[in-house]
């Protein structure tokens, strides 16, 4: 039910025209015809072509990165800030689970006036079941809180099917639709709830021996009062020695119904070390 503090933004769309298909190494195979286009992060894909090996092995056991970042200043301002992601995911020739988690915080002090500027948590996962080579079925969930950006709590749970578009040494890709349902409370006490489709594709890319990008793209048209989202998320993780990485990270949110006084997008760029295992 839309609360009466929040507001929409009307004849705007926040979907974009497939733009393009990555380009494809001889040692990739389709699983099926090619897929007509993908994301706007095709874009980021044509550069990363000449990758090697990037599947996740399907060996059963826990894989993964995690990585931290952050900084701190002093003087007339001070101010501190820290980012905390890890991914997971253990992969199996029967399914896939994959795991995710991302805290943002930040906070700067002005003439004795301190400011809390973010306050994100962000937690999620999803078990993929394959049904035979080329598709699966999924369930996920995903649960955020950020009340800088008007956000008190979501959580949203999700079912529905893939296409495991390319599946081979150099790249990974699918595609999958689905249904959900979420709920959104926002700082100003109003609420939001209904059903919505989703419509997403992920890829992984190995770049040379030592980088691994992925990037992921979902968009969520909302029945009802609980309007539109789409997020987009992109990793790159380089390896500087042993198991220990460089790792940047940008993630790009819009929602068409928000609390008031709050940007409809949001975007957070990170950068930091980490530990792949």
């Amino acid at each position: 039910m839309r609360g009466k503090g929040a507001r929409g933004a009307h004849g705007r769309s926040v979907f974009t025209p497939l733009l393009s298909t990555p380009a494809l190494m001889p040692s990739t195979r389709f699983t099926s015809p090619p897929f007509a286009g993908t994301s706007a992060a095709g874009l980021f894909l044509l550069c990363f072509s000449t990758a090697a090996a990037a599947q996740t092995r399907a060996d059963g056991l826990w894989h993964g990165n995690l990585s931290i970042g952050g900084s701190s200043s002093s003087g007339t301002t001070s101010a501190t800030s820290l980012n905390l992601r890890a991914e997971s995911s253990k992969v199996t020739d029967a399914d896939k689970i994959s795991l995710n988690a991302l805290v943002n915080y930040g906070r700067s002090k002005a003439h004795g006036v301190t400011t809390r500027s973010a306050e994100l948590a962000r937690a999620g996962g999803r078990h993929d079941r394959n049904l035979d080579e080329r598709f699966f079925a999924f369930g996920g969930a995903e649960g955020e809180v950020n009340r800088p950006d008007g956000v008190s709590s979501r959580l949203s749970v999700n079912v529905g099917a893939g296409w495991h578009a390319l599946r081979g040494e150099t790249t990974s890709w699918d595609v999958f639709t689905g249904l959900g349902h979420t709920e959104t409370k926002f700082t100003d006490s109003s609420s939001r709830r209904g059903a919505e489709a989703l419509l997403g594709e992920e890829s992984t890319h190995k770049l040379g021996s030592s980088s691994t990008f992925k990037q992921r793209l979902v968009l969520y048209p909302g029945v009802d009062a609980i309007g539109q989202r789409a997020t987009f998320d992109a990793s790159l993780a380089t390896a500087i020695v042993g198991s220990w990485t460089f790792n940047a990270g940008l993630g790009l949110r819009y929602a068409s119904e928000v609390a008031p006084k709050s940007k409809q997008t949001e975007r957070l760029l990170t950068f930091g070390f980490g530990y792949k295992f």
